[in-house]
This record gives structure tokens, C-alpha cells and sequence, in this order.
């Protein structure tokens, strides 16, 4: 049975249309086609199909720019197509309507306007599991978690860099992102053992976390590095660790919050991993989101995940919705503490607003301070330690002791490194231990390590030399949208690549220990470049 045929949807009119259709549809005097579905398609981990990312996004719009541009186009409207492929149809109006938002500046009742009543309906985002989905994100999730972002100055189409966001989201490049200006999620680097030479990844790593002004490091999985690597770059290192694939503690809540609050206010950057850099540290990445920008959970999930696809997995999206009210409270009934706390390297965590007046009331011998609650408050505060807070009465479901909201086993997160050949493995709590002993914090094997046997922890891998790159950008205002980039191979991707999207139809996203793939975009080649001009 064949199915129903979908009318072109108007998005801008007599400009740019979204159109379903399984065979490329030919050009005519008032309708010119293209359609991004083999040259930038999503790379999945198991039966996640999407989001876009970022990249991809930026790579749309400068192809649509540069048809709308030809001036044999002129008076042509523009038909962005899919197949009828529900995926396919989902990550095409998705990515149209963040351009919509980031790009042309739309409001989100305007961007959803054209989907709304469409049947089919579209498909929902799902996380990047192998079991059946319990937890969906919509293109209205999407639409608003982008938007809120843009509001935020959490993203920026104008000043994004390209070139450096498809380079460093590479596995053998660091595994690594900016998100939100602050935080630089990635996936743990890897020593053999003690004091090993250090592979080309993690040098990455270093390399850009000094440039960027890296400050903290907070680990969550086990030991699989000496942390005298970020330590003796001057960059503090805490160790929060948690069970791969399980929610965080309302104490390591806390305390993260808190010490990154701490580092943020001084103008530092914090980086945040677990093993692949997604599960954990998403949830962690994401209650600070919540608490400090507003988003809602589904909000906050899509755009992480429009920056760094696969964060959150599992039981952690239940986690995030379940807590996201108690999170956004957080910013107006708690505020840091004043007391340094040394298991997250004598930083601040956050600490309920009743519990900072009490102690303030009572001095260091238990007597009552006679001075005003308000008094106190204003007495030697340093606004870059205190969180404002809008004094009320703290809700009693506040203080109740948190528990877990979802206590079940997790299937564990995936991963980016997987060969080629292998079938799809079913994933265990493990950080493989074994890899790096966990007693490296040992005083007297850290001084000892040259008698300690190495592991072979790094398969041989073939790394790709840095080429010379430009900052690449997109700009707009008033409907004019300027485009700094190399037109010529907007949609081309490397060999590299095209090997791994013909694998990508079958099999969830992997790499081969002699090549080792990374995010879904390929390094732009740097040849000339050449602005274009449209004026929608």
C-alpha cells in the first residue's frame, strides 16, 4: 500500500517550500529542488535517527542561500524535499524550522504554524538506546529548545565556527563541544597507564582546553587518565563519580552547580566527561541549564542534543523531566555556600537559602547574631560567590531528602568507538577499569610508575593532520543574510565519510580501529572563499 501523498508545506511564501517526495522532483519555470538527505545525514549510534546538528544546520542554510542566489532563480520558489521516509521527513522540517529560528529570526508559533494539522503527523526524536523508546522529543521540542538558546545568547548562527565545531566533534580530534558557552562536554581521554605518553587525542584536548581557558574538569566515570595532566596545566580536577548510565545524586547536583557556578562567575570554562561524554554528563550539563537559563527538560534535551547528538539516554531523560521543576526553584531558594566543600577542590556548592540564614544568624560560637536576616546578607557578600535570590518561603517539598526517580539498571550509554566489522553489542556498566587501575591516586604508584606495566588501552590508529582553517560565518539582519564560505563544496563529503553513510543504513554509528570516524561533518576544505548575498 502505497503512502498518501503529502502537498508542499509553505514556509516562506513564494520563497521556500518544504516537499515530500521520493524521486528528485524536476525543475521547472516556478520551482527550483534540492534536498540534503545523502550528503548530510545523520550519523546514529543505535535507533536514534536525529536531530540535525548544528553543523548540519549551517551547512543547510548556505546551500539554500546559494540556490536562492543563482540569478537564474530569481523568481523561482525553492522546494526543500525528503522522502516519504518518516525519519526523513522529521529531520527535514526540524532542521527548516531551526534555520527559521536562528537564521531568519521567526518566532516559534511561526515556524510551527505551517506543520500544525499535517498528516501524517511527524515523527518524534527518540534517544540513542537499543531498546524500545519510553521518552520522545518533538520538533516542538526542538523549535522551543533553540529559540530559548538564541534568547539566551547560548547560540549563534552569525559567529559560529564550523570548521572547529566538525573538527574537535571527532573522535580521534578529542570528542568535544562547546555547548552553551560555558561547558565543553567530551569523552574521556585514555592513558595506558601512569605517566604514559599521551596519544594524539588527548593532546587535542589539552591543546584546546588551554586555548578556550578550560578552568575545571569534573570527571564522572572511573579513572582512566592521570589527572596531573590537567592539574599541572593549571586546570582543577574534580571527581564526581557516579554508576555509567544512572542519575546523579541531588549532592552531586549541588556540588556541580555550585563549582561551576563558582568558576563561570571568574570567567572560566568548565569541562565535563563521562566515559563517551553524553549520558552523565548530560544530566549534570542539563540541571544546570535548567537551573540557571529556565529551559524545560524536553527543551534542554533537544538543544544538547542539536549541539552534541545522543546526550541524555535512557532513564536520565526521566530523571531531567521528574527534577526540572525543582531545578528552575533552585535559583530563587538556594544560593552557594560560603564554606569552601574539599571534595570538589574546596569550590561552593549550592546550599538551601533557610540553611545559608541560619548560619549567618549563629556565629562561630552558636550565639545568635543580633543583626537583621536582611543585614547579613549584605554583610561582605561577594556577587561573584552569591547567587541572587528573590526572597519567599521555600516550598517544604524542597526539603525533603532527594531520591532517585528512576532507581532501575540502565542499559549503560553508547559509544562512538566500535569497529567496523563487529555487530551491535549490548552494552554493560562498565568503564573498563581494568584499562587504568583506579588506585593511581595511590602516592606510591604515582611515584613508582615507571615499574608499572602498561595495558594496551589504544588500538593504532591512522590521525589526520590539522590543515589550515578560517572561521567561517553566517550573519543576518533585517532579512539579509551574508554567507562566508566555500560554495563550491557546500554539500561534498569526504571518502572517509562516504564509506561510513553507507554503513550508517544498516548499521548504528561505529569506526573502524584503523580509521576512526567522528561526527557526522567532514572538515571543509580551504580554498578560496567567496560571499553571497540574498535578500529574502
Amino acid at each position: 500500500m502505497s503512502k498518501p501523498e503529502i502537498p508542499p508545506i509553505e514556509f516562506l511564501k513564494g520563497k521556500i517550500y518544504l516537499v515530500v517526495s521520493d524521486e528528485k522532483p524536476e525543475d521547472n519555470e516556478d520551482f527550483v529542488y534540492f534536498t540534503i538527505e545523502d550528503s548530510l545525514p545523520y550519523n546514529n549510534f543505535n535507533l536514534d535517527f536525529g536531530p540535525l546538528h548544528v553543523g548540519h544546520l549551517y551547512r543547510f542554510a548556505v546551500a539554500l542561500h546559494k540556490i536562492l542566489n543563482e540569478p537564474s532563480n530569481k523568481n523561482k520558489c525553492v522546494g526543500f524535499y525528503s522522502s516519504n521516509d518518516n525519519k526523513q521527513r522529521s529531520n527535514a522540517a526540524c532542521i527548516l524550522c531551526c534555520y527559521m529560528v536562528l537564521v531568519q529570526n521567526w518566532a516559534p508559533h511561526q515556524v510551527l504554524l505551517p506543520l500544525a494539522q499535517i498528516d501524517p503527523p511527524f515523527m518524534p526524536f527518540r534517544d540513542a538506546g537499543y531498546s524500545h523508546a519510553d521518552f520522545e522529543i518533538t520538533i516542538q521540542d526542538v523549535v522551543y529548545g533553540v529559540w530559548r538558546a538564541k534568547e539566551r545568547n547560548l547560540i549563534d548562527m552569525r559567529s559560529f565556527n564550523l570548521e572547529e565545531y566538525e573538527q574537535y566533534e571527532r573522535v580521534d580530534q578529542g570528542d568535544l563541544n562547546i555547548l552553551a558557552n560555558d561547558f565543553i562536554p567530551f569523552a574521556s581521554p585514555k592513558q595506558s597507564r601512569p605517566g604514559a605518553p599521551l596519544n594524539e587525542p588527548f593532546k587535542k584536548v589539552l591543546e584546546f582546553f588551554t586555548k578556550q581557558n578550560v578552568k575545571l574538569v569534573v570527571r564522572l566515570n572511573s579513572h582512566l587518565y592521570d589527572k596531573r595532566e590537567f592539574t599541572k596545566r593549571n586546570i582543577q580536577h574534580v571527581d564526581m563519580i557516579f554508576e555509567d548510565g544512572t542519575c546523579p545524586t541531588m549532592e552531586f547536583v549541588h556540588k556541580f552547580i555550585g563549582a561551576a557556578e563558582t568558576v563561570i562567575s571568574k570567567g572560566g570554562k568548565v569541562a565535563v566527561h563521562c566515559k563517551a561524554g553524553l549520558g552523565r554528563t548530560g544530566c549534570l550539563i542539563g540541571a544546570y541549564l535548567i537551573y540557571t537559563h529556565g529551559f524545560t527538560a524536553n527543551e534542554c534535551i533537544a538543544y544538547m542534543r542539536i549541539i552534541r547528538p545522543g546526550m541524555v539516554v535512557g532513564p536520565q531523560q526521566h530523571w531531567l523531566y521528574l527534577h526540572q521543576n525543582e531545578f528552575r526553584d533552585w535559583r530563587h531558594t538556594m544560593v552557594l555556600d560560603t564554606v569552601p566543600d574539599e571534595s570538589i577542590g574546596r569550590l561552593f556548592p549550592l546550599i538551601s537559602y533557610e540553611e545559608y540564614k541560619k548560619r549567618e544568624q549563629e556565629g562561630d560560637d552558636g550565639s545568635v547574631n543580633d543583626l537583621s536576616s536582611d543585614d547579613q546578607l549584605n554583610m561582605n557578600e561577594d556577587p561573584l560567590i552569591r547567587t541572587p535570590v528573590r526572597r519567599r518561603k521555600i516550598s517544604p517539598n524542597l526539603k525533603a531528602n532527594a531520591v532517585k526517580a528512576v532507581p532501575i539498571t540502565s542499559p549503560g550509554q553508547p559509544r562512538k568507538y566500535r569497529t567496523l566489522e563487529s555487530p551491535v553489542q549490548a552494552y554493560v556498566n562498565s568503564d573498563d577499569e581494568d584499562a587504568y587501575t583506579s588506585t593511581i591516586h595511590n602516592q606510591s604508584i604515582i611515584e613508582d610508575k615507571e615499574n608499572t606495566s602498561s595495558s594496551p588501552y589504544y588500538a593504532k590508529a591512522n590521525i589526520t593532520k590539522n590543515s589550515p582553517s578560517s572561521k567561517s560565518e553566517l550573519s543576518t539582519r533585517d532579512g539579509d543574510v551574508n554567507v562566508n564560505m566555500n560554495d563550491s563544496n557546500i554539500l561534498k563529503i569526504g571518502k572517509q565519510r562516504k564509506q561510513m553513510v553507507q554503513i550508517s543504513r544498516s548499521k548504528p554509528r561505529v569506526s573502524s580501529s584503523e580509521k576512526i570516524i567522528g561526527g557526522a561533518g567532514v572538515r571543509k576544505s580551504s580554498s578560496s572563499t567567496k560571499k553571497t548575498l540574498i535578500q529574502l
